[in-house]
């Protein structure tokens, strides 16, 4: 990796960086690529939220709207982290290298990193997708209350790799993509990535709508529609004692996720995130 926000190759930036602007963070062994957003007459005693981005190639296509997201908290006074999971984008490790622990340990640096500047009773946190697995492990396991934002959740991991895999034959045969030739993928081929068998198995026998978060804690539900599965979810949080509020997007808005047709398209739902930051702006003090 080139050198980030004044450091060279090898050394790692472990402390929060004084403006807005990419850094690194971490340990030498799994160094993290981070932007921080942050505007000038930031209070850091106003809310700071990390960011988390989905999956494989939904990762990809959602970078612009998280971006848009956390820069809209910035302009609020508070304090936006987005941030590359280890084995994707430009943190280090490879595509195989993404495991659910290590996304566990990612969460855990984040954490680190925000809560030295705000202290983690302001921090809240934001996930997209598939991102709700891995962060909802991880905040089932805090003893204090958590401050968690679900947009869209995909809750049922065993759902989540079969869409993927149903995407990736989709791909292959069926979208027109490669009319003139024949694609045999390796067996941990994934969507153009190459994925670690455990990574899946973990991830199936994930039922995030089952996790209950520390009691006292708050959800908020951004979506643009409702499943069993987030009923379910809802469920489970009123039974442990923690508040779930829901806001329904626009639905027309919803990117064609599942459509082949969609897959390389960039998927930037402009009016929804300008609907996710104003709901923010608004509850960001509570």
């Amino acid at each position: 990796m080139s050198a980030v926000a004044g450091t060279t190759e090898g050394e790692v930036m472990t402390g929060v960086p004084v403006s807005s602007g990419p850094f690194l963070f971490g340990t030498a062994e799994r160094r993290l690529f981070g932007l921080m957003h942050v505007h000038a007459g930031h209070d850091a005693r106003r809310k700071a939220m990390v960011l988390c981005a989905p999956l494989l190639q939904e990762g990809i296509r959602a970078h612009r709207a998280l971006w848009a997201v956390a820069e809209s908290m910035a302009a609020g006074g508070g304090a936006g982290l987005c941030f590359d999971w280890y084995g994707t984008g430009d943190s280090s490790g490879e595509d195989d290298g993404l495991s659910l622990p290590g996304m566990l340990a990612d969460l855990d640096a984040a954490q680190a990193v925000m809560s030295a500047r705000h202290g983690r009773d302001r921090l809240g946190w934001l996930a997209l997708r598939s991102a709700a697995l891995p962060v909802l492990a991880y905040l089932s396991q805090q003893a204090q209350p958590v401050d968690v934002v679900l947009w869209d959740p995909q809750l049922v991991g065993a759902g989540v790799i079969e869409s993927w895999r149903r995407q990736h034959h989709a791909q292959l045969y069926e979208s027109g993509r490669y009319p003139h030739a024949r694609h045999d993928p390796d067996d941990n081929d994934l969507l153009g990535f190459r994925v670690d068998p455990a990574l899946l198995t973990a991830l199936a026998s994930l039922d995030a709508a089952a996790i209950a978060l520390p009691r006292g804690s708050r959800v908020r539900l951004m979506l643009w529609q409702r499943d069993e599965d987030i009923e379910r979810f809802i469920r489970t949080q009123h039974g442990q004692g923690v508040e779930v509020d829901v806001f329904e997007l626009d639905a027309s808005d919803r990117p064609g996720w599942e459509d082949p047709k969609q897959f390389g398209a960039q998927a930037y739902p402009r009016r929804s995130v300008v609907q996710l930051g104003q709901r923010l702006a608004t509850t960001e003090a509570r």
